[in-house]
């Protein structure tokens, strides 16, 4: 006669137990781990697009000081949105100067803004406002939730480096005198507009002390 030995349901069922819970404690962390290396690829694959894209109409249509841009506008304070007027001078801009040296799937209005909006290739999406520079809104996910500055969107700035904080054309939202890193840390906390300056500095990278939860 065979010898035959199995565990017992009790063993399986501890065995079982003891597995969910090293998945209860490993996976929030994995998830996280893999939010940040998807926003660190997104930012860095935006940053560069955007710079190229930048550069080139330079080489064509002179520097970005000698862009024409209509005057700001402000938004409503009461309904959140955009007169259509920065859409209209948004949508112009990017015709002229961004059309022809960015891929993208199409163009429409932003019904949460009325913001001029991009859709990128890979379901991101960036927003043109026309502010005192053209501020540029990059979404990582599109309309995906959250939609909230610091966590899944990041501003960018297309300026006359006479009215640039960086002496840029193309930059992140870096206020002039944050010139360290724990200053940029700072701003990011208290304005998260300003998050985008602090990940540039950190080459992207989300480090631990990053103030928003993603």
């Amino acid at each position: 006669m065979n010898n035959q030995k199995g565990f017992t349901l009790a063993e399986v069922l501890i065995t079982l137990g003891i597995i969910g819970v090293v998945a209860a404690l490993t996976l929030p962390a994995l998830i996280q781990n893999h939010k940040k290396s998807e926003t660190t690829a997104r930012l860095k694959k935006f940053y560069s697009i955007m710079a190229q894209a930048v550069l080139m109409s330079e080489n064509d249509n002179g520097p970005v000081e000698d862009w024409e841009k209509d005057e700001g506008t402000t938004k409503d304070e009461e309904t959140g949105l955009y007169p259509d007027s920065d859409y209209e001078s948004s949508e112009k801009y990017f015709n002229k100067y961004i059309k022809n040296y960015l891929k993208y799937l199409k163009t429409e209005k932003d019904e949460k803004t009325n913001l001029f909006k991009v859709l990128l290739t890979d379901g991101s999406s960036v927003k043109f406002r026309n502010g005192a520079c053209m501020d540029l809104i990059f979404d990582i996910n599109g309309d995906k939730k959250p939609n909230e500055e610091g966590r899944d969107q990041y501003r960018f700035l297309i300026c006359k480096k006479s009215e640039s904080d960086t002496n840029r054309s193309f930059s992140a939202y870096i206020r002039s005198n944050a010139k360290s890193r724990a200053q940029r840390l700072n701003y990011c906390k208290s304005t998260p507009i300003y998050c985008s300056g602090l990940l540039e500095y950190d080459n992207w990278e989300i480090k631990k002390d990053y103030p928003h939860r993603l």
